[in-house]
């Protein structure tokens, strides 16, 4: 009995024992094939990282590649404006101003014909001053103060002309944003689509209120030229014959070739916004 005893409570714990090592084992299998696991996810998690930063490195240099191409491109159309602007001031301005002084001369010469030539006189310094704000245009020396004092005078001289109250809503950042890029041409670019925008919306807008935000944002220069006029109905490429179309067309241009973003947001009697994000990338 003591030996049959003894033999049984030998096999319990051999028993005991081999299932204490199969738990062991299973739990030796378990934590290798979870660290397993957890390895491989660490692995992938790694190169999809990897993969991650190379396709943004990728985006950030083909982006300063745009950039650096359209500042090439800005430069070249600045550097032909002020060939043309040269051209006007210094030829056909020289032109104009003779005539006028030989107009003048044959007044004096023949008082029967004063009349006609103080006409024809008239009519010439009204081309002259035409040329002139051509040239003024083609090379603005508003920005020569900065992008903001530039911002600023455009929008009084606008309200003083079309009589439309403007508000601007800007911090100071948001033109320092703009000094930053300089080299990209980013300030001109503001005052040009600016510009157009007022001159659409004295056009064609009917508005008696406008308003003018300039922010900064993360990598980018917004803005927003809003108006409460007529407005119109939206359209991709807008068809509108007053030549409202032709206004739109060329801010789009000029959002596009700066690698920017242009969006138009109007319906009848509600007014129109145009709002423009420019990239903000410091060329070295």
């Amino acid at each position: 009995m003591e030996t049959a005893a003894l033999l049984f409570e030998t096999e319990l714990l051999v028993a005991g024992l081999c299932l204490l090592a199969g738990l062991s084992l299973f739990m030796y299998w378990r934590q290798r094939h979870q660290y397993m696991a957890l390895h491989r996810l660490q692995a992938r998690l790694g190169r999809e990282r990897a993969t991650r930063e190379q396709a943004e490195q990728a985006l950030a240099d083909t982006r300063r590649q745009v950039c650096h191409l359209s500042a090439s491109q800005q430069s070249l159309r600045d550097a032909e404006r002020r060939r043309i602007a040269r051209d006007l001031h210094d030829d056909l301005g020289q032109h104009l101003l003779t005539l006028g002084l030989e107009l003048r001369a044959l007044g004096a010469s023949q008082p029967a014909l004063g009349e006609i030539v103080d006409r024809i006189d008239g009519h010439v310094q009204h081309t002259l001053r035409a040329m002139r704000c051509v040239v003024r245009d083609l090379q603005p020396e508003a920005l020569e103060n900065g992008l903001e004092a530039a911002v600023n005078g455009q929008l009084a001289q606008f309200s003083r002309l079309s009589g439309i109250p403007c508000q601007l809503d800007a911090r100071p950042d948001a033109f320092t944003a703009a000094q930053d890029c300089r080299d990209a041409g980013v300030d001109k670019m503001v005052y040009r689509i600016l510009q157009e925008s007022l001159s659409n919306i004295a056009r064609h807008a009917h508005a008696t209120q406008v308003s003018v935000a300039i922010a900064r944002a993360a990598g980018r220069l917004d803005l927003t030229v809003q108006d409460n006029g007529v407005g119109c109905q939206q359209s991709p490429q807008p068809t509108d014959r007053t030549g409202a179309s032709t206004g739109l067309r060329g801010i789009a241009e000029r959002v596009a070739e700066a690698g920017g973003r242009f969006d138009v947001a109007s319906a009848p009697g509600q007014g129109t916004a145009l709002t423009m994000s420019l990239p903000l990338t410091t060329l070295h």
